[in-house]
């Protein structure tokens, strides 16, 4: 038992190796960039493929690679500033779900403290909003609470599993997410929905824009009994992967 242990190890720290080899060398030369770095195409699909391709797609790994990168522009402000930019706007809708506390990050260790091109009072209050929404929207926080009408007050919900579906009823993609969700429910039925039209004119329903991080429709979290955020914005087919 314990060599098939060590065996597995072994294969899953190879590819690590790899990757960490790679990675070694990947950005040599960047301390001598001096490239445009207003509009640079061609810097920013390599930031994109590093960061895809290269890392793990684990927040302390990318911030992780993001410090030594950011270490080795030295006093290349121009490019510096190119980087976190281009960074901070790829984490601000992540591909993976998680990655979005890079975001928060990226404003703690960088946008907050360092003088950016183009960072002014305007965009760096917008920033700092967006990063707190994330904060508090992190996997395994508590969802914030919330009461439309008389009949959905989250916290008294009682459930296994409870899922947030924000939609608008003039939306295709919406009605096939609740099709979908209708046959999650059916599969699961430890799991209740609780599905809000944000198209209203409703300002209860209005806050949760702020509250939820809502930016487009449809959009999905799922909590545990404890009301904790499991998983978030993934599609509904997907869920039956997460209970």
């Amino acid at each position: 038992m314990k060599s098939k242990i060590a065996i597995a190890i072994l294969l899953f720290l190879l590819p690590l190796s790899f990757l960490q080899a790679q990675n070694a060398h990947f950005w040599d030369g960047i301390e001598a960039f001096d490239g445009p770095t207003d509009d640079n195409p061609v810097l920013a699909s390599q930031l994109d493929f590093y960061f895809d391709k290269m890392v793990v797609p684990l927040p302390d790994s990318i911030t992780l690679e993001i410090n030594r990168l950011i270490d080795r522009t030295n006093d290349n402000t121009d490019l510096r500033d190119f980087i976190l930019w281009h960074l901070l706007e790829k984490y601000r809708t992540p591909e993976y779900m998680g990655q979005d506390q890079v975001f928060v990050w990226l404003y703690d260790e960088y946008f907050s403290q360092l003088e950016i091109k183009d960072l002014h009072e305007t965009n760096l209050a917008m920033i700092q909003e967006k990063a707190e929404r994330l904060r508090r929207l992190a996997l395994f926080n508590t969802a914030p609470n919330f009461s439309i009408n008389d009949s959905i007050d989250l916290q008294s919900v009682e459930s296994e599993y409870t899922v947030l579906f924000f939609f608008d009823h003039n939306c295709d993609v919406c009605h096939q997410e609740m099709r979908d969700l209708d046959s999650v429910c059916k599969q699961h039925p430890e799991t209740k929905v609780i599905a809000i039209d944000m198209n209203t004119s409703d300002e209860r329903v209005g806050i949760l824009y702020d509250l939820y991080d809502i930016e487009t429709t449809p959009l999905v979290y799922v909590l545990d009994r404890d009301k904790r955020i499991i998983a978030k914005k993934i599609q509904a087919k997907q869920i039956p992967l997460i209970l």
